[in-house]
């Protein structure tokens, strides 16, 4: 679960999602360029057939980039806003849209030599980037734009293009520049590698028949012998994680998992160690100690000391209840297999699965009767329509496969964004899930495009699990939308704070356990609408081993961390099961690799620590919803317009004081540990 965000480098901020409400200086009237870039950008070329259309397509906003830089380095006189940030705000809209789009084609066009040219194409777009955000003409122009009487908004953003280009190292010397230039471009083309390995990985996991005992029959009708008389699992989620859920035959659980963990080795060795290796180097060229120390500094954390500290502050709050469910899931499962001495990272979700149907009272096979993946689409529309005014509505658009839908978001019949939803595998598509951006909404501009890509099931039933995944998914889309009518893409939402973009998106994930929210869309075969008693079971047996999925997030948070607050000289294996071994519950599985498959490990590289710092504020953000209503319109209309709608013009943490009417606190997390 994530937002996908496509930097290729610190300095200058892809501007990928849309941020703020309109400064209130006078807006400039739109110059020649301005003009032709919107022109440009209008069509959303996401159907293209062929790589020499790609091709095209890459060179013509290179060309147009180009041209933007060189105009913007040969300004002189006074420098200004409407003048000069102004031309550096559509010099990144050409550089974020562009990427975006190349981004969104490598993932997901349904041809191979498509999607290979527009992976291509993103190393180049990225060296363009580098060498703007390393461009002494362009920062001296930033640096020259007098500041009062600036609005805050505006300030602020302005503030924030000149830290970035200090930490990109525009003030080094014309040869440490060359380095840094080198470095980003290998590191760009490095992390396409290691995400090219991930989603090249199909896999082929052969099993007899009879090892599917426990799988529900959707999933075995799903699932046919092949000629050689065995299944053929692949490792896409619809594949895996029912196995994990349902398989009552423990190897054949261990055999998945196992062969899931290994997505990606031994290819994604040496190019993991390559994108650490050069990561590090960046960092010390730039003048810091490591990777770490150079990425959270200008995030809400801060430092890595601090991230570090975090983590084992939240691990000590999860410890205890952590340490009573595995005694209790142990005691149970000895009472299902008396063989069992421990439990393995494989068993956990199958027994948790069992201990609640047992003391719960909750089948996990038969909640996932009650949710298709058309019922929680209809949900979700209704539920942002009845929290924030969202009027979803199809929107006529060509797609880039028969799978894909589109929509358009309306708030009063005016048009707030368009987005696609591409919801199940296919071959050659990214295997997880998140949201991409398209378009970076600009008032008066354009509207902000984005895209959900996930992997849920086409057809049939689907876990509670997914719905929950998909509607966390698409709270990074509604963050983009209601962000997306600034004044300049430089304020966008992909401007925010790093550390604070999941915060909104788990906020959301609390509505997929609320009866009222439920009700009005799941409902099993019959047409009949899931049980309020059922949803009372699913609430009490929801913190059952919560304690310890959050220790698992904390392990992955500080495999991230320390894999990148030190020189790499560490053998990745052994660094990877040394962190696990320190927080999570279960311990590493035997002779597997997963980092070669922590697709985090590049797109948020020492910050996955996001996830949990992230939660904290979410379930801080919750208390106002617990307090006034979760269904109350008034809150979430203000939430809307003081968390969502700023995007990234104002620090996160006043983000959380203008609504809270107070700082970030860590108690409603802490106090989610303890639930039973």
């Amino acid at each position: 679960m994530s937002f996908i965000r496509l930097s290729t480098h610190l300095s200058l901020v892809a501007a990928l999602l849309a941020g703020a409400a309109i400064p209130v200086h006078v807006l400039a009237a739109p110059t020649a360029l301005d003009n032709e870039v919107t022109d440009y950008l209008k069509p959303l070329p996401l159907t293209m057939a062929t790589p020499e259309a790609v091709g095209a397509r890459c060179d013509a906003t290179l060309a147009l980039a180009a041209k933007a830089e060189t105009a913007l380095e040969a300004r002189t006189g006074k420098a200004t806003i409407a003048g000069d940030f102004a031309a550096f705000d559509t010099l990144s809209l050409i550089l974020s849209d562009g990427g975006s789009e190349m981004y969104l084609i490598s993932e997901t066009s349904p041809l191979k030599p498509v999607r290979d040219a527009a992976q291509a194409c993103i190393p180049k777009l990225s060296d363009l980037g580098t060498r703007v955000s390393l461009s002494r003409p362009i920062y001296d122009r930033l640096a020259a734009i007098p500041t009062k009487g600036l609005d805050e908004k505006t300030g602020f953003t302005l503030n924030k293009m000149l830290t970035n280009y200090k930490l990109s190292g525009v003030d080094k010397d014309e040869a440490t520049r060359v380095k840094v230039t080198q470095l980003q471009k290998e590191i760009t083309e490095t992390g396409l590698k290691f995400a090219e390995n991930i989603r090249d990985d199909k896999g082929d996991i052969p099993l007899k028949p009879e090892e599917l005992k426990g799988l529900p029959q959707d999933y075995i009708d799903a699932h046919k012998p092949g000629a050689d008389g065995l299944v053929h699992l692949t490792f896409a989620y619809p594949d895996i994680f029912p196995i994990l859920d349902y398989a009552d035959i423990r190897e054949t659980r261990r055999k998945v998992s196992s062969a899931f963990n290994n997505r990606g080795w031994p290819a994604n060795e040496a190019v993991l160690k390559t994108l650490l290796e050069k990561r590090y180097e960046l960092a010390q060229v730039l003048g810091y100690p490591d990777y770490a120390t150079l990425v959270t500094s200008d995030k809400m954390i801060g430092n890595p000391q601090r991230a570090a500290q975090f983590l084992d502050d939240v691990n000590a709050a999860a410890k205890p209840g952590a340490d009573a469910d595995y005694a209790e899931l142990l005691a149970f499962a000895k009472t299902v297999d008396p063989s069992i001495t421990d439990l393995q990272r494989w068993d956990r979700s199958y027994f948790e699965n069992k201990l609640r149907k047992a003391k719960y009272d909750v089948d996990s096979a038969e909640v996932r009767q009650y949710f298709t993946l058309d019922k929680a689409r209809m949900g979700i529309f209704k539920l942002v329509g009845d929290l924030f005014n969202a009027d979803i509505r199809p929107w006529n658009t060509p797609v880039w496969d028969p799978s894909v839908t589109a929509w358009e978001l309306y708030d009063n019949n005016k048009l707030v964004g368009r987005f696609y939803l591409d919801m199940s595998p296919r071959d050659g598509k990214y295997n997880h899930a998140a949201q991409f951006p398209i378009r970076t909404g600009i008032e008066g501009r354009q509207i902000p495009v984005g895209a959900l890509i996930c992997n849920f099931p086409a057809t049939g039933p689907m876990d509670h699990e997914d719905v929950t995944t998909f509607l966390h998914e698409f709270g990074h889309l509604l963050h983009a939308m209601y962000s997306g009518h600034t004044e300049y893409g430089t304020q966008s939402m992909g401007n925010l704070q790093w550390d604070f973009i999941e915060a909104p998106s788990q906020l959301l994930e609390e509505w997929t356990w609320n009866y009222d929210t439920l009700k009005g869309f799941a409902s099993n075969d019959k047409g009949e609408a899931i049980p309020e008693t059922l949803v009372q079971k699913m609430n009490a047996g929801r913190h059952f081993g919560e304690p310890g999925q959050w220790k698992t997030q904390l392990a992955y948070s500080a495999i991230s961390l320390n894999f990148y607050n030190r020189k790499p000289d560490f053998d990745l294996a052994t660094q990877f099961d040394a962190q696990l071994s320190r927080y999570a519950l279960y311990p590493p599985v035997a002779g597997t690799h997963a980092y070669a498959s922590f697709g985090h490990l590049d797109g948020y590289s020492a910050i996955y620590y996001t996830y949990v710092w992230s939660k904290a504020i979410a379930l801080d953000l919750f208390t106002r919803f617990e307090a006034d209503g979760i269904r109350n319109k008034d809150t979430a209309l203000r939430y809307r317009k003081l968390v969502l709608e700023p995007g990234g013009s104002e620090d996160a943490n006043a983000l959380i004081q203008d609504f809270l009417g107070r700082p970030l606190s860590l108690d409603a997390f802490k106090a989610e540990l303890q639930k039973k």
